[in-house]
């Protein structure tokens, strides 16, 4: 009788665990050591990656590393609002002090919101670059990123209207059209906006840039 000789099974490697699978409190318990260890979502995702996740899932996962105290909720809170009203305020100050038939308390009114959010943007603005140079965990804080997107689009949004509307009434009174009078004051109008508006929104632009490309290359592990 023949005897086959026995077969030894194949062995293959364990398939890494797809995200869905990995443990939930296992995958939370590293990634707070992690984070403890000073890593920053960057590092954490191409580890993740490394030992076989997708990296969308890897993105997602090495984000939920931060802590609450990474995120500065208020701090930029505080900038983004504090810089937002303070440039809205100054404008319409400007626009009402351009305007004969103002009504002084609009215009105290815009200037006295002006006095408060300016100081207030200012600080918290010089605060966030001193904890964004000492923790490198706040660039990634999605409040950052989520507030600077908002003024980025509202900044553009307000200033692009208020130009529009400044411009098209001083070409109306320079063409002679009724109701609408072309003075000096025209062209400051439009200058007041263009002045305040194309600051504000290139600066909160680059701000917005700079936790985004942070998310973004997340993405490239």
């Amino acid at each position: 009788m023949n005897v086959q000789p026995a077969t030894r099974p194949a062995t293959h490697s364990p398939e890494p665990s797809p995200p869905h699978l990995v443990d939930h409190r296992t995958t939370q318990q590293w990634l707070v050591r992690r984070r403890n260890e000073g890593a920053t979502p960057d590092e954490i995702c191409k580890e993740l990656v490394a030992s076989g996740w997708h990296a969308d899932a890897a993105a997602h996962a090495s984000l939920d590393s931060l802590r609450e105290s990474d995120r500065h909720r208020w701090l930029y809170i505080a900038q983004c609002w504090g810089a937002g009203l303070a440039a809205l305020a100054a404008g319409t100050a400007g626009h009402l002090a351009l305007d004969r038939h103002t009504d002084p308390l609009d215009l105290a009114l815009a200037i006295t919101v002006l006095l408060v959010a300016a100081p207030i943007g200012v600080v918290a603005g010089a605060i966030a670059r001193t904890v964004e140079a000492r923790e490198p965990h706040a660039i990634w804080s999605p409040t950052r990123r989520a507030l600077f997107g908002t003024l980025t689009a509202a900044s553009a949004g307000v200033g692009l209207f208020r130009a529009l509307h400044y411009t098209f009434s001083m070409l109306a009174g320079a063409l002679g059209a009724r109701g609408y009078h072309f003075t000096p004051s025209s062209v400051v109008q439009v200058m007041v906006t263009l002045s305040i508006a194309t600051p504000l929104f290139w600066w909160a632009l680059v701000e917005w840039r700079r936790s985004d490309v942070a998310m973004r290359s997340l993405q490239g592990s």
